[in-house]
């Protein structure tokens, strides 16, 4: 490795001093600070042409500026060919992590299935990392839960053991995985190595995105089962063939191909941007991941240094990476992920037909997340918005929100927060416990708290009340309104994003003698005032809800304890704030309580520590 740290007459005489021992061909380039550390590395076919470009280009963005500034080194390693240039790159980034280049804060490998086929008994394991060894992988799920879920599945319809030993130890009696029905039990000799081997074939098959093929299949086993009387293998078939059914149903945004694909998208604007990428595999959309830049280089740079990082050794490739635009090195790294994977790895650019419209769908997906972290907004500009959208009289500095909580009826509250200049404001947070419906009626709930709380003397009125819900809260509301009387003030119900017919629909909010309810855009700065505003009235109704629950839980169990009376059990709710101080006190403390004695506190005590 060479290196220069000689001064010439530049903005950067640390670079121009470099140039004159840098040789024109291919290698590798590293920017060092003052105490060694690498702040930049970068590959070139032509070593001299490219970090002289550095001092040709006057329009350095502000990142590359400071890099430049910090820089009082170069040092440079010479390759034979590009090809070894971009592998040596990708090895000293991942090294050296500099600040200067794009990292990305979460590279933490997705969970991966592994099932390898030449066990005897091949068991299905989660891994992080990939090794060409001759084994099965599936994935990468984009979640933890997503891959539980399938290792569920797996367990439920074929019976694959999940257990760690390679080499299974015999049993006399079968592990509690096969107690519950999660395994065929070959540890203690419950399934031959033949029909082992065949539920095996048919996870795999289910993995690799043939699952519909595979229920036309079973579907013929279980119906020759049955006509052959062997009803209990038929019973059997039937579970896995459920199971599957459940599973594939689960499925949507299914795709004609077969392949594996991640598909990136990208979003970028304002000095940041944000790459998603969103994984296909066998044909279905299993899942996406998001990477966030705050301060990012140009949009072509960013890609293909993404590219580069994110594909690294011990993450499983696709078949396929389909790019929202071209890169440079876009050949070259194809032949080198090729030669990583052990097979072809096809990087396509922006296309047309099925790879378009995913490519649209990772798009469009990267430029909502885009949004989502969109530097806050002034809560003016939110107000502002909200009096232009809804058509409000003034600009509504106070918001309340009324929400209610129940499970099928019991323990019924209703709550009421408010905002004020678009920030909480606790002093006005109301709880209400539901007093006059009986059974689960949302909507009797919800004009029972606004009777009860606008119908007071004297209560202040807000610029906009807005109810969690949509049509029917919102007449429930109004007429609850108008039963308390006073002065008219604007009332809007806000109702969640909902799936119908396999079609999301997006938050949408409902207004006084309009039939059709308003859409505001994802990024209006209104609508997520309104949105977190519901959200702080779903939260305060539950926690309310939750602590009714525990009360009347609490309270049911104690007097169940001889000698607990209703006068007893308010004294001792009274002494002691909460089941876990109850529960750390001694006997002699419960002995303490007014109309208790040591042998109703003994009492207690035991049955706690039992609990």
């Amino acid at each position: 490795m060479h290196g220069s740290q000689e001064k010439s007459a530049s903005p950067y005489p640390v670079l121009a001093a470099a140039l004159e021992q840098i040789p024109g061909v291919c290698g590798v380039y590293l920017f060092k600070d003052a105490n060694g550390r690498v702040l930049y590395v970068g590959k070139a076919v032509n070593l001299k042409n490219r970090v002289g470009s550095y001092l040709k280009n006057d329009k350095q963005g502000p990142k590359t500026g400071l890099m430049l500034k910090k820089a009082s080194r170069v040092d440079f390693l010479l390759t034979a060919t590009e090809r070894e240039a971009l592998i040596l790159e990708r090895n000293f980034i991942k090294e050296h992590r500099p600040r200067f280049n794009v990292m990305l804060r979460d590279d933490k490998n997705f969970l991966c299935l592994r099932l390898d086929l030449g066990e005897e008994y091949p068991g299905l394991r989660f891994v992080r990392r990939f090794a060409a060894d001759g084994a099965l992988y599936f994935g990468p799920y984009s979640s933890a839960g997503m891959a539980r879920e399938t290792l569920k599945v797996m367990k439920r319809a074929f019976g694959v053991r999940t257990c760690k030993e390679r080499r299974l130890m015999a049993r006399s009696r079968p592990c509690l995985e096969f107690q519950v029905q999660q395994c065929l039990g070959p540890c203690a000799g419950q399934v031959s190595s033949e029909d082992y081997r065949r539920a095996v074939a048919e996870a795999v098959m289910f993995l690799k995105g043939r699952g519909r093929n595979l229920l036309k299949r079973l579907k013929a086993e279980m119906d020759q089962a049955a006509a052959g009387m062997d009803f209990e293998k038929a019973a059997v078939i039937r579970d896995r063939v459920q199971a599957i059914r459940e599973t594939l149903e689960r499925q949507d945004m299914a795709r004609p191909s077969f392949k594996d694909q991640d598909v990136v998208g990208l979003a970028a604007g304002e000095g940041r941007a944000l790459v998603l990428v969103l994984l296909v595999r066998a044909g279905l959309v299993t899942g996406s991941r998001e990477y966030y830049f705050p301060e990012a280089p140009p949009a072509e740079e960013l890609l293909q240094g993404f590219v580069k990082q994110y594909y690294s050794e011990g993450r499983p490739l696709p078949d396929e990476i389909l790019l929202p635009r071209d890169i440079p090195d876009r050949r070259l790294l194809a032949e080198v992920l090729s030669e990583q994977k052990g097979g072809p790895v096809h990087l396509a650019a922006a296309s047309r037909g099925e790879r378009g419209r995913l490519l649209t769908l990772a798009g469009d997906n990267a430029r909502a997340a885009w949004e989502r972290r969109r530097p806050a907004r002034s809560p003016e500009e939110a107000l502002t918005d909200l009096k232009a959208r809804l058509r409000l009289p003034e600009t509504p500095h106070r918001l309340e929100c009324v929400d209610i909580s129940t499970l099928q009826g019991s323990q019924s509250v209703g709550s009421l927060v408010s905002f004020t200049d678009g920030e909480p404001d606790k002093s006005g947070y109301r709880r209400f416990r539901i007093q006059g419906v009986a059974g689960q009626d949302d909507f009797a709930m919800l004009a029972e708290v606004a009777r009860r709380h606008y119908g007071k003397p004297g209560q202040a009125r807000p610029d906009l009340l807005v109810v969690d819900g949509g049509r029917g809260q919102l007449a429930a509301a109004l007429e609850a309104l108008k039963e308390a009387g006073g002065e008219p003030f604007p009332v809007a119900a806000l109702a969640k994003e909902v799936e119908k017919a396999g079609q999301r629909v997006r938050d949408r909010v409902f207004l006084p003698g309009r039939k059709n309810p308003l859409f505001l855009p994802a990024n209006s700065p209104g609508l997520l005032l309104l949105m977190r505003l519901r959200d702080e009235a779903h939260r305060f109704a539950i926690s309310y809800h939750r602590k009714r629950a525990r009360q009347e839980l609490l309270t049911s169990e104690l007097r169940q304890i001889p000698g607990m009376g209703p006068v007893r059990l308010k004294r001792l709710l009274q002494h002691f704030p909460n089941l876990e101080a109850l529960k750390n006190a001694t006997v002699e403390e419960m002995a303490a309580v007014p109309g208790f004695s040591r042998k109703v506190a003994e009492a207690l005590k035991e049955r706690l520590a039992k609990d």
